[in-house]
């Protein structure tokens, strides 16, 4: 990565955003659900955080010269393709898309329920994901990976 200061930027954001989801999700989960504002607003900064990771692998993408996917779980595949992160840490951040499009495109009717599941079976994976990106930009993120 060729731009330390927009990754640098980026990557705060993103830490941010999921250490405020995490705060949200981590609860158990009758209370994560009886809680409408906590869950929406939960959601909202899920959505920001993986918003933050498709942005970032495509400035990672972009910067390489190695092309520009179609579609944002194209391009962690692209970078798994090129081995600048493994196929199953690709493979759960294209999930992690489809978790963003879920609660971009059906807010009022998403299944909170859900979205916590898939939290917490994927919440390593962005993690995971964001200490790379760090790395390749000579960064450190603050955040312990789980």
């Amino acid at each position: 990565m060729v731009k330390p200061d927009v990754v640098g930027k980026k990557l705060s954001r993103a830490t941010d955003w999921l250490d405020r989801a995490e705060e949200i999700l981590a609860r158990p989960s009758d209370e994560f659900l009886d809680d409408t504002k906590g869950r929406d607003l939960a959601s909202f900064y899920l959505f920001l955080a993986i918003q933050e990771c498709i942005d970032l692998a495509a400035h990672w993408v972009v910067d390489a010269h190695w092309g520009s996917p179609d579609e944002a779980g194209g391009t962690f595949e692209l970078l798994a393709s090129r081995r600048a992160i493994t196929r199953d840490l690709a493979e759960k951040l294209r999930g992690a898309v489809g978790l963003r499009n879920l609660i971009a495109h059906g807010y009022s009717l998403v299944d909170h329920k859900r979205v916590q599941i898939e939290y917490r079976e994927g919440v390593e994976a962005l993690w995971q994901f964001l200490a790379l990106v760090a790395n390749e930009a000579g960064l450190e993120i603050e955040h312990q990976i789980p």
